[in-house]
């Protein structure tokens, strides 16, 4: 038999609706680190977004790779390696975020994050590296005089793969992470099914630690 109407009982009534906790103007009043469910919610949804956002990235760099490499004369050994790696990266992160984005996360573990957290701190350090490896290989490429076109060409084409690579693994997911919470009041205004588990959420939620509000987000 099913107790879910029990178990809603066993709690008393939120004292405010979801639409209040929304309101962007109520997130706006409150500093960003202000705890509360609704932005537990949305970093740890933000964050495993973020991941699998990072491997549609780099599934994609990887099948570039293989090509690329074929190209160059490695033969069809490495496309076909990095070509099938690629695919299953791209289809299980495309996979990976429609079932995240699809429920609500678990918040009993912090999640944690070693790589920049906004969009403009993912350009920063894309710009760091690019510079830094754009010196090396550009020394590797043009020092002691001429050079054969082909290994000019595959540094250059080593170079911009890389770049992708960081783009993949620093710039995809630090943009996720610092839209997080926007993307959140947009699926939860959008799509009535999430908007639903939030609801019963705000029923059952009481804070384990402390007292911190559900929202705002």
């Amino acid at each position: 038999m099913n107790d879910r109407p029990e178990r809603l009982r066993s709690y008393p009534g939120p004292d405010r609706p979801l639409e209040y906790w929304l309101s962007p103007e109520l997130a706006r009043l409150s500093p960003p680190e202000a705890r509360s469910r609704l932005r537990e919610l949305a970093d740890a949804q933000g964050t495993l977004t973020a991941a699998w956002g990072a491997g549609i990235g780099g599934g994609v760099v990887f099948i570039l790779t293989g090509i690329f490499i074929m190209v160059m004369g490695g033969g069809l050994g490495p496309f076909i390696a990095l070509g099938l790696f690629g695919a299953g990266l791209l289809v299980g992160g495309i996979l990976g975020c429609r079932r995240v984005r699809s429920r609500l996360p678990k918040t009993r573990h912090t999640l944690i994050t070693r790589g920049p957290g906004s969009a403009r701190g993912g350009i920063s350090m894309i710009v760091f590296f690019g510079v830094v490896l754009g010196a090396v290989f550009g020394y590797g490429a043009f020092n002691g005089g001429a050079r054969e076109g082909s290994t000019v060409a595959a540094l250059i084409g080593a170079y911009i793969l890389i770049m992708l690579f960081l783009v993949a693994c620093l710039l995809v997911p630090s943009t996720i992470m610092g839209r997080s919470r926007a993307s959140f009041r947009r699926k939860v205004q959008s799509n009535a099914q999430f908007r639903a588990l939030l609801e019963e959420d705000l029923l059952t939620w009481r804070d384990p630690v402390g007292n911190a509000s559900y929202g705002p987000l």
